[in-house]
């Protein structure tokens, strides 16, 4: 018995080592199951009827997606190799002008490519501990035809947009023709670099060159012009006259629906940025109020390009679009100074000055900016209502000192707002009497004054 518990134990111990043996504790259940390695990924597999595609993707970064990452990886290496060449005068005219890269256009090119791939087959996946792969491949004899659908489903519908945007032109409808012309652009993109022929309008033309000569013509004979080009304007005050721009494409006709930007080129104001002409082909510009204290001053008014762009996602489109040369028309505006009435109280110790102390201080300085002031307050712009009082204080040691308290306030005459409004208290002189002292204290508060009231002035204007 004691024999056959010693075998058994013996045996248990044997069967223990052996289990030990033969497990790897490095190796996860996944790589246990994946089994060898398939022959694609060992010698990179080449067939001349085929586009082949692998692709990897790392569980650790991608996590649960890493499955589909191989694939998607895989079905980019497979575009790849469907190669893209620059041989379209569109696209080397845009990279000649800067208006995007060869590397851009290469890029999209190929993520196009991507996005449009059908009948493509997934061959194999395998998976190790750390890895997911995946293998494609598509039929380069069903690639072709599938192509070869597709571009006549472009031409087809390129040609039915083009049709709607000459049209949409003969009536000068602008914002129409120039929709229907991008549209028209849009299913040829991919096939930029063919010479697509179709037969339009009685002949056969290149279908990418017609569209895209539309759209240059429709573009570049754009003709922006105002009903006036100088005009004066004052400051702080909007623009009375009614401006309008009028634009004409070609053969004279006017333009609807077509978007225009509006902005200082030299000073400021406040003023609407976008306009879009109406059914006449004209668009009234709203300056609301004149900020900058330049005399000459420039509007300048173009064709708004952002508002162009701004339903396009095609990056081509885009470059296209920049690249054309666009008008754009200038008004000058000749800005007067507003007309100032000067209202004031100067007073020392209860008792009228005769001979005021802060006033020509404040006109003069105004002066010296190019303002000029009306005796009468109905032709005046801005109302300024100045009250300075000073009064005494005490005496020592044979020196006087007297208080000034001085307020100022503009009102525009027009709308009744108030554009300005300061006040300054107890402002100190000190001299050998009071009457001196009571002049110093007026001076110093027309300094203070004089710092700060045009540059809050012309803060409340904007």
């Amino acid at each position: 018995m004691k024999y056959i518990r010693t075998l058994t134990i013996l045996s248990a111990l044997l069967l223990l080592a052996a289990c030990g043996s033969g497990t790897n504790p490095g190796t996860s259940p996944e790589a246990m199951q994946a089994g060898p390695k398939p022959n694609w990924l060992i010698q990179q597999p080449v067939d001349p009827n085929y586009y082949l595609g692998i692709g990897s993707a790392s569980k650790n970064k991608y996590g649960s997606e890493a499955q589909k990452s191989s694939q998607d990886l895989a079905l980019a290496d497979l575009a790849s190799q469907i190669t893209v060449k620059i041989t379209s005068d569109i696209v080397t005219s845009l990279i000649e002008k800067g208006a995007i890269t060869k590397e851009e256009y290469l890029a999209t090119a190929r993520s196009e490519a991507v996005a449009d791939l059908e009948g493509h087959e997934l061959v194999d996946t395998w998976q190790d501990a750390n890895y997911h792969y995946a293998y494609y491949r598509l039929s380069k004899a069903q690639y072709a035809a599938i192509q070869a659908r597709k571009r006549q489903a472009a031409l087809a519908l390129s040609t039915d947009f083009l049709t709607k945007a000459k049209a949409a032109d003969e009536l000068s409808q602008f914002s129409e023709s120039f929709n229907a012309t991008i549209q028209a652009f849009v299913p040829l993109l991919p096939y930029l670099n063919e010479a697509l022929e179709v037969e339009f309008n009685g002949g056969q033309v290149i279908l990418s060159n017609e569209v895209n000569t539309q759209l240059q013509a429709l573009l570049s004979g754009i003709d922006l012009s105002p009903n006036k080009s100088n005009l004066s304007a004052k400051l702080g005050q909007p623009i009375s006259e009614k401006l309008t721009i009028y634009a004409k494409g070609n053969n004279n006709r006017a333009l609807r629906g077509l978007p225009l930007k509006v902005e200082f080129k030299k000073g400021a104001g406040e003023l609407l940025e976008t306009i879009i002409t109406g059914s006449q082909g004209s668009a009234t510009l709203q300056v609301t109020s004149i900020t900058a204290p330049l005399k000459l001053q420039i509007l300048e008014i173009s064709v708004d390009v952002e508002q162009l762009i701004s339903g396009i996602d095609s990056p081509i489109l885009i470059g296209i679009i920049r690249s054309i040369p666009l008008t754009s028309t200038r008004i000058i505006l000749d800005v007067a100074n507003p007309s100032i009435y000067l209202e004031s109280n100067e007073s020392f110790n209860g008792r009228t000055l005769r001979q005021l102390q802060v006033e020509p201080r404040i006109k003069n300085h105004f002066i010296g900016e190019g303002f000029h002031f009306v005796d009468n307050p109905k032709d005046a712009d801005w109302q300024m209502t100045l009250s300075a009082t000073a009064t005494r204080g005490t005496e020592y040691s044979g020196m006087y000192t007297a208080f000034a308290d001085v307020s100022l306030n503009v009102i525009d005459r027009k709308s009744g707002a108030e554009i300005y409004k300061n006040s300054l208290s107890r402002v100190k002189g000190i001299d050998l009497n009071y009457t001196n002292a009571a002049n110093k204290a007026f001076n110093t508060a027309a300094d203070k004054m004089i710092v700060t009231i045009l540059p809050e002035i012309l803060k409340s204007l904007k």
